[in-house]
């Protein structure tokens, strides 16, 4: 049998319902031919591995322990047989132009591509707007050329920079992404590019209290870990009474992305504000803690 062109890696906890959604668009006949599917099995219940193996282009690589996102996915890049790695997660469904869109972009000369997070469940205002926080910077509209970074459920990368990379960093629990994005933005500068036909719909947390944690979470894991904040930022962003400023400034970066690239969007943007307002609040909360060095708040899974 042939080696696959490419492998989409696909790490799951627990989420048959996801992975079956996300698989279903891993089908040949959405995706054409040249790839095979790995799907990590993390903390198994044999439930994921019956999904799997209802599904003929997928394989299952299970594993007794819990396995945090980075880790999965490094253990499923080194299973798997391509020379190009695809990552998503079980709670994706990529679009039927998202491999090609993905090798073409790889095969022009970049080094790291990603595109377009869109929304599975549109009209669902808390999981449209978990999206809207999280994926500003992968939003319709963007045009094609460099970027500075990319999350994971939408990420792809020769096997060969990514072993140089070192892979994603296994000791964090959440913004690994922002990591190995970086590392590669200094070996290969204007080499990440992002690809308007490489898309992935995602499904965002439907309940209120989860979109809060999870932007908690967001928010600590990016004051842990000082994403691109200069030193005067997080003294500034350590003290209580800047949060409102916070909250203020990442709601006009948030809207101003979408008068740049997809001014349809904006009364939508609008009509979410006041949950925007909300997980804003929880994410500035979180990233004075994780500034501070305060415990993460509860996992959001």
């Amino acid at each position: 049998m042939s080696e696959p062109l490419c492998s989409v890696v696909i790490p799951c906890y627990r989420n048959p319902t996801g992975l079956r959604r996300c698989l279903a668009g891993l089908t040949p006949l959405r995706q054409g031919e040249g790839f095979e599917v790995v799907v990590v099995d993390s903390g198994s219940d044999n439930t994921i591995s019956l999904v799997v193996h209802s599904m003929p282009s997928a394989r299952c690589i299970s594993q007794a322990e819990r396995l945090w996102p980075a880790r999965a996915r490094n253990f499923g890049a080194r299973q798997a047989r391509g020379e190009l790695l695809f990552f998503t997660d079980a709670d994706c469904v990529p679009e039927p132009s998202w491999i090609r869109a993905g090798v073409s972009a790889l095969g022009a000369g970049a080094r790291v591509v990603s595109g377009p997070v869109l929304d599975l469940y549109p009209n669902h205002l808390v999981a449209a707007s978990d999206n809207l926080l999280q994926f500003s910077e992968c939003a319709v509209g963007r045009p094609a050329g460099p970027a500075v970074r990319f999350p994971s459920c939408n990420f792809a990368i020769r096997r060969t920079d990514f072993d140089a990379l070192g892979g994603f960093p296994e000791q964090l629990q959440s913004g690994e992404d922002t990591v190995l994005s970086s590392r590669a933005r200094t070996a290969w500068p204007e080499r990440l590019r992002y690809a308007p036909d490489m898309q992935v719909r995602h499904e965002g947390r439907g309940r209120l209290r989860g979109f809060l944690e999870h932007q908690a979470w967001f928010g600590h894991s990016r004051g842990t870990l000082a994403n691109d904040l200069t030193p005067r930022q997080q003294r500034l962003a350590a003290h209580a009474i800047v949060l409102p400023a916070i909250v203020l400034k990442r709601l006009c970066y948030i809207l101003g992305r979408s008068v740049s690239w997809n001014p349809r969007g904006v009364p939508r943007a609008l009509l979410l504000s006041p949950l925007l307002v909300a997980g804003l609040s929880a994410y500035a909360i979180g990233l004075r803690r994780g500034l501070r060095g305060g415990a993460a708040p509860p996992e959001p899974w």
